[in-house]
C-alpha cells in the first residue's frame, strides 16, 4: 500500500470546497457504477452442456473418484 499517495490524496481531497467534493462524490459513484461486475449467466456460456454425450462421465462423482484412484495409486 502506498501510504504517501493515500496521505496526499487526503490532504488534497481536505483542500476541497463543498461544490468540489460534491462533485468530487458524483464523479467516483459514476466510475464504480460503470465497473460493477454483472452476474455470470452460466447457462448462457457455450462450455455449459459440452460433455452431455459423453458416456464415461455420467456420473461425475464416479469419474472423479477412477480419475483419482488412477492418479494417486499409481
Amino acid at each position: 500500500m502506498n501510504t504517501q499517495l493515500i496521505n496526499s490524496l487526503v490532504n488534497i481531497i481536505n483542500s476541497l470546497s463543498q461544490e468540489e467534493k460534491h462533485l468530487l462524490d458524483i464523479q467516483l459513484k459514476k466510475t464504480s457504477e460503470a465497473k460493477e461486475v454483472q452476474p455470470l449467466r452460466m447457462k448462457n456460456e457455450p462450455f455449459v452442456g459440452m460433455w452431455q454425450e459423453r458416456e464415461d462421465l455420467k456420473d461425475s462423482t464416479e469419474w472423479v473418484r477412477q480419475l483419482r484412484h488412477s492418479e494417486w495409486m499409481s
